[in-house]
Parts: C-alpha cells; sequence; structure tokens
C-alpha cells in the first residue's frame, strides 16, 4: 500500500510542473518576468532551507555530547549510553534513506527517548525542525501571494489597454495559483514546479570540526520573562505558539468569533484580572492568531495587601472578548512541565468571565491545580437557556452560573502561583468543543 501511494505521489508531482510550464509558456511578456522572478525567489528560498539544516543537525550532536559529559560526571552509565546509542542511530539516520512520509525522518517518534534529559533535547530538536519546515512553507505561500497580486494588477492593465486576450491569460493564472494555494501541500508542489528541490533530512555533520564549533558557539542569553519577540522563546514553545489552528472550514467554532484583549496579572484569590498595583509575577507571551500563550517564571513574594484585600495566588492571564455570551464554548488546555505538588500549591489553572456592560462584574470563575501534565476545563453557555457550565474534567468539578444571552462579556485564561519559589512552565490552549448535551 506504501509503494502504490509513493507511486501516485510522485506521478502526481511529476505531472503538476508539466501542466504549469504548458500554461505559463502562454503568458504575455510582463507576465512571464513576474513567473520567473517568483519561481526564483523560490529556488533563492529552498537553497536557504537546505542551508539552514547543517546547524540544526550540528546543535543536536553538540547537546548529545554535552549531555553525555553531564552523565558520565554524575556516574550514570545507562544514561550515558542511551545517549551514544541516540548518537549512533542519528548519524546513520542521516547517511541512510529518508522516508518522505516522515515529519522529520532522521528522528521519528519511535526514535524519542524515554529518558527525560535525552527526550527533551530531541523533542528541542524536532521542535526546531518542525519550525524550519513551516516557516519555509509558510514564506512560499508569501511568495505566492505577491505573485499573484501582481498578475491581478497585470490582468487590469491589460483590460484598460484593451488587451482582452493577455487580461484573460494572467487572469487565468491568478486563477490557477489561487487554486493551488488551497492545497495543504502548495509548498512541495511550488518548489517542484520552480525545479527545486528540498533536502529530507540534514547531511552528515563534520564530526572533527565540531568540538571547534563548540567553543565558538555563544553563551545561552538570559531568557525574557516580558519577552515582545517570538524569537526570545525557545523552538519547542515557537512552534506550540505558531501551530495553525485546526477546524472545519465550513462550520466555524464559537471562538473564531473571539477578540483579543491583551495580557495583564492576575489573581484568583478575587479573580482580580488586570488593575493596576496588582502583584508583577510571571512572564506572558501570547499568540492571538491561534489563541495559544505561554507562561513562565517563578513566583517571588508571599501574601500581599491589595485594596485592602490580602491575596496570595498572584500570576499572569489573556483576556479575550465575546460580543455574545452565547460564543462562550470552548475547552482551555493547561499544559504543565511542573506541575502542582498538592491541591493547595501552585501552579493553578484559572478562567473567568466578566460582564463588560456591568463594570467588569465577575459572572463566573474556576480555578484548579495543576497537578499533572495536562489540565482541562470547558466553559459551555447553553444556546437554549441563562445558563453557563464550567468544568474540570480532572475530578469532575462542575459549576454552574446564570448568564444571559447577547451580553458581552470578557474571558480571562491564566495561571497563577501560591507560594514563593513555585516555578510555572506551562502553556495554555483554547480549543473548541461540543455545545452541553452534544
Amino acid at each position: 500500500m506504501r509503494i502504490f501511494a509513493a507511486g501516485s505521489l510522485l506521478c502526481a508531482l511529476l505531472a503538476f510542473p508539466l501542466c504549469a510550464q504548458t500554461e505559463t509558456s502562454a503568458l504575455p511578456t510582463d507576465a512571464m518576468r513576474l513567473n520567473s522572478a517568483y519561481r526564483a525567489a523560490l529556488v533563492k528560498l529552498v537553497d536557504a532551507y537546505n542551508a539552514s539544516l547543517l546547524p540544526l543537525a550540528e546543535n543536536y550532536v553538540l547537546e548529545l555530547k554535552k549531555l553525555s559529559l553531564k552523565l558520565k560526571d554524575a556516574h550514570d552509565t545507562a544514561g550515558t549510553d542511551a545517549v551514544r546509542k541516540e548518537a549512533s542511530r542519528f548519524m546513520k539516520a542521516l547517511a541512510g534513506d529518508p522516508d518522505p512520509f516522515e515529519a522529520v525522518p532522521e528522528l521519528t517518534k519511535e526514535a524519542v527517548s524515554a529518558t527525560e534529559a535525552l527526550r527533551l533535547i530531541q523533542e528541542d530538536y524536532i521542535a526546531r525542525r518542525t519550525l524550519n519546515d513551516r516557516t519555509k512553507n509558510e514564506k512560499a505561500a508569501e511568495l505566492a501571494g505577491k505573485y499573484v497580486s501582481g498578475l491581478d494588477l497585470l490582468t487590469s492593465r491589460y483590460a484598460a489597454a484593451n488587451q482582452e486576450q493577455d487580461s484573460a491569460a494572467a487572469k487565468k493564472e491568478a486563477t490557477r495559483m489561487r487554486v493551488a494555494l488551497q492545497r495543504k501541500d502548495f509548498a512541495n508542489r511550488a518548489f517542484a514546479e520552480a525545479g527545486a528541490t528540498c533536502r529530507l533530512v540534514p547531511p552528515v555533520p563534520d564530526v572533527a570540526s565540531l568540538k571547534e564549533k563548540a567553543s565558538a558557539l555563544p553563551a545561552a542569553a538570559t531568557r525574557n520573562l516580558s519577552a515582545l519577540a517570538l524569537t526570545d522563546l525557545s523552538p519547542t514553545v515557537q512552534a506550540f505558539l505558531t501551530k495553525p489552528l485546526e477546524y472545519d472550514k465550513q462550520w466555524p467554532p464559537e471562538i473564531t468569533k473571539w477578540k483579543f484583549e491583551g495580557s495583564g496579572n492576575y489573581s484568583h484569590d478575587f479573580s482580580i484580572y488586570n488593575k493596576s498595583d496588582l502583584p508583577d509575577e510571571f512572564g506572558i507571551f501570547v499568540f492571538p492568531k491561534t489563541l495559544r500563550a505561554y507562561v513562565r517564571g517563578t513566583k517571588k513574594g508571599s501574601t500581599v495587601n491589595y485594596n485592602g484585600q490580602s491575596i496570595t495566588w498572584v500570576g499572569k492571564a489573556m483576556a479575550w472578548r465575546l460580543n455574545d455570551s452565547r460564543d462562550l464554548v470552548c475547552r482551555v488546555v493547561f499544559t504543565t512541565k511542573r506541575p502542582a505538588l498538592k491541591e493547595e500549591s501552585g501552579p493553578a489553572a484559572c478562567v473567568a468571565v466578566y460582564s463588560i456592560d456591568e463594570n467588569d462584574r465577575i459572572i463566573a470563575s474556576m480555578s484548579v491545580p495543576m497537578l499533572s501534565e495536562t489540565t482541562q476545563v470547558r466553559m459551555t453557555k447553553h444556546y437554549s437557556y441563562n445558563r453557563l457550565n464550567i468544568f474540570w474534567e480532572g475530578t469532575k468539578r462542575k459549576r454552574g452560573f446564570t448568564i444571559p444571552d447577547h451580553v458581552p462579556i470578557r474571558v480571562v485564561a491564566g495561571i497563577a502561583g501560591f507560594a514563593p519559589g513555585e516555578e510555572a512552565d506551562a502553556t495554555i490552549e483554547i480549543q473548541p468543543c461540543a455545545q452541553v448535551g452534544e
């Protein structure tokens, strides 16, 4: 079955450039120049992508070397042996015949170790490779968008000059490109059309030169807790934040109507969000396009007095505006690398709902301990009566609140810490879910 699928894929890729070449050969001169520039840009993009793979592989091998030395110093024979075997496997995978159906052929899911220290290095490499591939594909789509815009301008110019045949040819090419852009494999087809080949795996690193490169590597920069740029974050987090939101385009979920408002300090003691003088704990980076956020840092303070109230739980949260309360149907997924030790400690996953028209009056809230790697909270405003349910899937805790239809509300999702020294290294993801009873 795989041989047949691979053969079909190869035939499709070979047929596509031939068809496109036949169509573009009939383009008028200006459109042909535009097409040539577009293809040349694709070739440059692929060259840059191919050149970026070797440093990724070299960095991975260096990280394995560093881990091996640490484990050797700790007299961890089993761990050292696992790292040695992974380094050998990785080099053989780079020199072997890669599987084109694997996202990262040189490091598949089956090769990921159960040993935490090694697994973290492997997951970081996979994230870097995944982000690199996604960036390449996004840049290809961006180039195609510019190409289509240029064709549209030429179409209008030809039409104004009564060059109907040239106008029709440019319009046909623009339509072909728009259709091609809808395909999930657009980037691969575009590169094939341009005669450019992307490497499936990095070239094999020169192990002898890695020692010299290791000494030349810059020291790791301190992560900025209030990072304003995506590149300030680790590749693993970047890959998570930028992963496209998946949903049925024919029946988009309610969360696609939400409007991002911003992020700020949060306390679940009294469900206080983004008020002045609220203690500043943790850092948060929100990627609104995918409804995801990353919260990290170490809680510094203990109980403090705020506005005449004593509060202990403080952290960070992101806020979304809903113009109609009936659009509150979602699942909020919190994932942490540092779970809480007990229910009374942090970090805690927090959600809250405020009435915008009533001076941000709190309508509902729930905070639950993040006792495991993943914590899920569902919020559903029933479409047939004035009821909002918040449901924690951990211990099946459920709370109901009265909330009318059609009112504008603010939904806040965040993470709060309890005691000084508690660390947050967690992500927040808002996902679609079914209505109550469905």
